[in-house]
């Protein structure tokens, strides 16, 4: 399995994150969406610190696909480990920043 390097752009900030080729095009649907929610979020006004953004735009997304999952009995194991593999992905990229 090969893993590319995939440069990504969330809330501004540029995000270098390692994929299989074969997820990579999920992996820019998944930062696609999570930019419009974070968009949505941003417009209300309500919120205006940027990790507040963000958790509350991830937390939208998690609980959007846990009722998706409900309702179309998607395999919640494998939902659960390719958000987690996203997660350790975001995690890295991060401590790259630092």
């Amino acid at each position: 399995m090969s893993i590319e390097q995939v440069n990504v752009d969330i809330l501004g900030r540029q995000f270098n994150i390692g994929t299989p080729n074969s997820e990579k095009a999920t992996l820019l649907q998944a930062v696609h969406m999570l930019n419009q929610k974070i968009g949505v979020i941003q417009s209300s006004g309500r919120i205006v610190e940027t990790d507040k953004i963000v958790i509350m735009a991830a937390l939208n997304l998690t609980h959007d696909l846990l009722k998706m999952s409900a309702k179309d009995g998607l395999a919640i194991g494998e939902i659960e480990r390719r958000i987690s593999t996203m997660i350790e992905s975001c995690d890295k990229a991060l401590d790259l920043e630092k």
